[in-house]
């Protein structure tokens, strides 16, 4: 086993892990965790949920705010009418 893997956990709870477990770490709707082996002669492995990324309108205004100069809006042009 690699020391990092992931394993995605489906909102229908298709998984084997306990529905209490998924409920507690955000994990209720679905989403990734972090496998890794603990290495203790017994096959033990971490789960970690992992963070859900930002994604849509939020995401891109964050990747705008890191931009070092400003963005000027794009000049407008009238489009013809049928």
């Amino acid at each position: 086993m690699k020391d990092l893997d992931t394993m995605t956990v489906s909102k229908v709870g298709q998984s084997t892990l306990p529905k209490w477990w998924r409920d507690a770490s955000g994990l209720a709707q679905g989403g990734l965790v972090e496998v890794r082996p603990v290495r203790d002669g017994t096959h033990s492995i971490i789960l970690t949920p992992r963070p859900s990324k930002r994604q849509g309108a939020v995401g891109l205004l964050r990747q705008f705010a890191c931009c070092p100069k400003p963005f000027l809006p794009p000049n407008r042009h009238q489009l013809p009418f049928k």
